[in-house]
C-alpha cells in the first residue's frame, strides 16, 4: 500500500514491493519456465512418464542455449503483458473526507460522500453501493482489504463486513417467470458477454439491469439478481 497521505485524503495504490511484484513477477516466472520445462519435459520422455501429451514432447525439444533464449524471450514478454494487463485493470484508490476518487487505467470515476451508503469488499472486488443499492463501483484495488477497510473506517465512511443485501440474491434461470421479459432479455445478453469475456460489455448491461430496478452479482458462471432496495 502507498503510504502518500496529507490532511484532507489517503491514498491507497500498489505497495514498493507490490508493484514490484506485479511489473516484474510474471516475466521473471515466464523466463524459469522456459529454463525449467525443457529439462523437466526431457527427464519425463526419458523415465517413460505415461501419458505424456504433445505439448511435453515439443517442449521437451527445446534442447539448445538459443531456443532456451528464444523461448524464454517470447514468455518474458507474455509476461510484461500480463503485468501491463494488471495494472491496467486494477484501482487506485484515493479516500477523501469529501469523496472517493477510483483511478482505473483512464477511467477515473469520482464518488460523493452523500452518494455513499455501503462499502464492502466481494473477494478481490470493492464495491461501492449507493442509497437504493446500485453499485457506484465495482473494481479490483490495487491496495489489499486490511488497508482498504482501516482507511475508509477511519474517515468515516459506512464499511461492511460483506454484501448487506447478500441474502436477497437468487440464481437466474432464464424463463422462469420470476422477471420481467425485459429483465431476462438483459440476463440472456449479459450471459453471452461474461462467456465471450467482454468485461465492457457486462458491466454496461449491468448498468442496464439497475435502470430496471435490479441489481447483478457474479458467482462463477452463474447470474445472481435481487430487486434494488432503498435504505
Amino acid at each position: 500500500m502507498s503510504g502518500d497521505t496529507s490532511r484532507d485524503s489517503t491514498v491507497l495504490a500498489f505497495s514498493p514491493a507490490g508493484r514490484a511484484l506485479v511489473l516484474a513477477g510474471p516475466a521473471l516466472l515466464g523466463v524459469l519456465v522456459a529454463v525449467v520445462a525443457p529439462m523437466l519435459s526431457r527427464w519425463l520422455v526419458d523415465v517413460g512418464f505415461p501419458v505424456l501429451g504433445v505439448v511435453w514432447r515439443v517442449v521437451a525439444s527445446v534442447d539448445t542455449w538459443w531456443k532456451v533464449a528464444v523461448q524464454a524471450a517470447i514468455l518474458a514478454v507474455l509476461g510484461a503483458l500480463a503485468s501491463a494487463e494488471i495494472v491496467r485493470r486494477s484501482t487506485r484508490v484515493t479516500i477523501g473526507r469529501a469523496l472517493v476518487r477510483l483511478e482505473t487505467g483512464d477511467r477515473v470515476v469520482s464518488v460523493d460522500r452523500p452518494e455513499i451508503d455501503f462499502v464492502f469488499m466481494d473477494g478481490s472486488f470493492l464495491i461501492i453501493l449507493d442509497r437504493e443499492s446500485r453499485q457506484l463501483f465495482h473494481g479490483e484495488p490495487q491496495a489489499d482489504r486490511a488497508p482498504l477497510e482501516r482507511v475508509f473506517r477511519e474517515y468515516g465512511y459506512p464499511w461492511r463486513d460483506g454484501d448487506p443485501f447478500r441474502d436477497l440474491y437468487q440464481p437466474w434461470v432464464p424463463d422462469s417467470g420470476l422477471l420481467p421479459i425485459e429483465v431476462d432479455a438483459v440476463l440472456s445478453a449479459r450471459a453471452v458477454a461474461l462467456g465471450k469475456k467482454a468485461a465492457r460489455e457486462a458491466a454496461e448491461l449491468r448498468e442496464t439491469l439497475e435502470k430496471l430496478g435490479y441489481a447483478i452479482r457474479d458467482d462463477g458462471d452463474r447470474q445472481l439478481w435481487r430487486p434494488l432496495v432503498r435504505s
